[in-house]
């Protein structure tokens, strides 16, 4: 969700930052249509440069696009972490009965930020090399978005009763269950809709929009969840269902403010699609999207994995992992902002055939990763027993946490990198690089890694594992996305657009 900033938007700007490896093909500018209204003719609002990542400082732009996407993804976190306690407050059953429905929901939003980056992949790299059919390409990923999540919503509802029994799920939790995922897999539509809409919007250059969106809607559930849950003025709650109710209802606001932004865009403009242009245009999408959904999917899989791992040496190694799990989300903020940007940023340059201004960008992230990550893991050894303290007064969830916040966030700058590549890859349509790259982290690396320091060292031997993860395949992230980049494969590159 971003609202774009650009620099001198309309105004060509000089690049001093990037190298000149190849000049910069003639985007032709794309208006947006005003539209007709009745009496005086009003004129049209203002709308971002379409291709507004191609030119320009790319360190300046490159914050401008992140600085949104920070409070995105903070105002996402702080609604979680707000619905869980208002959810907590109807008794453990209710805590309980969401808890087994993590990982279903984690595969459905897993769709969403597959689908969201191959949307945002295939526009940005449309807009850099000046197709005319973009506006077919955003309405094709949105009616296909919407699709797969009624496949989806009907999927679950024929299967939710077999499903958590075979997830274990007590029989008095399955009633409960049932009647939250009934109300929020119909919800889910919207939002998978809502963020794939963002994702285009941002890889028209429109970053900021993207940021407000998402903080209004994550207010607008807040103040909708209470009253929803809990009933208000002598209307009676609806307990747990209440909280997928304002669920639907903010995310039904978030997808209509966020079709407005595309209509003002000129992206909603190319009429109804052809059965031929949608099998075309899905092929695109899902050439990014399916292996960026499935990378996302196999991350609670890996971390479930390691959860086991720490079983071994007791629930008070658990339950620090898991609240040193919540400060790390938090502290990586900045890192998944830029790695939001870093699709569309690669992606429309790669279309407009500069990558000497990928390059550039991949340098810059990585000066900042490695940059913030040396701040974070410091601040976090000094600070981990006191912020540990803090979430537990048990002494051994305490010590877990701290060993943790000592340890794994020696790594975070190796993790953003990570987290860039993966984005820039997928901007680069080589979606098949960012898999292996998550495979090797999450599977091939981390697990036999974190067992084997487990093994050796116990509890604080696992997060050791997890540390090393992080460092050799954030070393090997860093050296492909570089030889990728290259001067030398560039006229290449520029030939195959």
């Amino acid at each position: 969700m971003r609202y774009a900033a650009q620099a001198n938007p309309g105004t060509p700007m000089p690049d001093t930052h990037a190298q000149a490896a190849l000049p910069a093909p003639a985007t032709p500018a794309l208006a947006t249509p005003a539209l007709a209204t009745p009496g005086p003719a009003m004129p049209a609002p203002a709308a971002p440069a379409r291709a507004a990542m191609t030119t320009g400082p790319v360190g300046p732009l490159l914050v401008s696009l992140t600085l949104p996407m920070v409070g995105a993804v903070l105002s996402t976190i702080g609604y979680s972490v707000a619905e869980t306690w208002f959810i907590a407050r109807l008794g453990p059953q209710a805590l309980s009965a969401v808890s087994f429905t993590f990982p279903v929901t984690m595969v459905v939003i897993s769709l969403a930020i597959g689908l969201g980056a191959g949307t945002s992949a295939v526009v940005a790299r449309a807009l850099g090399a000046g197709e005319a059919s973009t506006s077919a390409l955003v309405i094709d990923a949105l009616l296909l978005t919407a699709a797969l999540g009624l496949a989806a919503a009907v999927l679950g509802e024929l299967l939710v009763g077999p499903l958590f029994r075979a997830l274990g799920a007590p029989g008095p939790l399955l009633p409960l269950i049932a009647g939250y995922l009934r109300l929020w897999f119909p919800a889910a539509i919207l939002f998978t809709t809502a963020m794939v809409g963002l994702s285009a919007a941002r890889a028209a250059g429109d970053a900021r929009f993207q940021g407000i969106a998402m903080a209004g809607a994550a207010l607008l559930n807040l103040a909708l969840a209470a009253p929803a849950i809990f009933g208000v003025g002598g209307v009676p709650g609806l307990g747990l269902r209440g909280a997928a109710v304002a669920n639907a209802l903010a995310w039904a606001a978030l997808l209509a403010a966020t079709l407005w932004r595309l209509r003002l865009l000129g992206l909603l403009a190319d009429g109804r699609p052809t059965p031929g242009r949608f099998v075309a245009s899905a092929r695109r999408v899902l050439h990014v999207g399916l292996p960026a959904a499935g990378t996302n999917t196999i991350i609670p899989v890996s971390a479930a994995i390691v959860t086991g791992i720490l079983a071994t040496y007791g629930a008070n190694a658990v339950a620090g992992f898991g609240v040193a799990g919540r400060i790390e989300s938090l502290s990586m903020v900045a890192f998944f902002a830029l790695s939001a940007v870093m699709n569309p940023f690669a992606g429309q340059n790669a279309g407009a055939g500069r990558l000497d201004r990928v390059r550039t960008a991949v340098r810059a992230s990585f000066g900042f990763c490695l940059g913030l990550g040396v701040l974070l893991a410091a601040a976090l050894w000094f600070a981990g027993p006191w912020i540990a303290g803090r979430f537990s007064a048990d002494p051994e969830v305490a010590s877990a946490t701290a060993a943790y916040l000592a340890i794994v966030p020696i790594s975070y700058g190796m993790a953003g990198i990570i987290a860039v590549v993966n984005s820039a890859f997928n901007g680069l349509n080589r979606p098949g690089a960012a898999v292996l790259i998550s495979v090797a982290r999450t599977m091939l690396v981390n697990v036999p890694v974190a067992w084997l320091g487990g093994r050796l060292f116990g509890a604080p031997g696992v997060f050791l594992g997890v540390c090393v993860a992080n460092a050799v395949v954030g070393l090997g992230a860093a050296w492909w996305i570089w030889r990728a980049t290259a001067p030398e494969v560039q006229p290449t590159a520029a030939l195959a657009r």
